[in-house]
């Protein structure tokens, strides 16, 4: 086999393994992409779960023994206080005449 001969070869050889690489790195981002998207399908139907049973948990229509449900209700609450009182704050802010100061106390 002449000097040439190999090179030949090698340059085959790397081709065919710079195709296979490629060719393997373009499926794992394919694959890639479709696990982030089944996951984020995942995550909306935990979601549409969560917002269908949230106010049967909230009214003790429905009760959960789980500490982290029991966490996760009462973080809802003291959210929902801080959106009250957020939009209290906005409305008294809206309701005031240019120039003047809100009359509601702020954070």
């Amino acid at each position: 086999m002449s000097f040439f001969d190999r090179v030949r070869d090698t340059m085959r050889e790397t081709a065919t393994a710079a195709t296979e690489a490629t060719k393997k790195q373009a499926r794992r981002a394919q694959l890639e992409m479709r696990e982030s998207r089944l996951e984020a399908r995942v995550k909306r139907e935990k979601t549409t779960i969560g917002e269908a049973l949230y106010p049967l948990l909230a009214s003790g229509e429905l009760e959960s023994d789980l500490a982290e449900v029991q966490t996760a209700l009462n973080r809802i609450e003291v959210l929902n206080q801080q959106l009250a009182e957020n939009a209290a704050e906005l409305d008294a802010l809206l309701a005031a005449p240019p120039g003047q100061p809100p009359q509601a106390g702020g954070s």
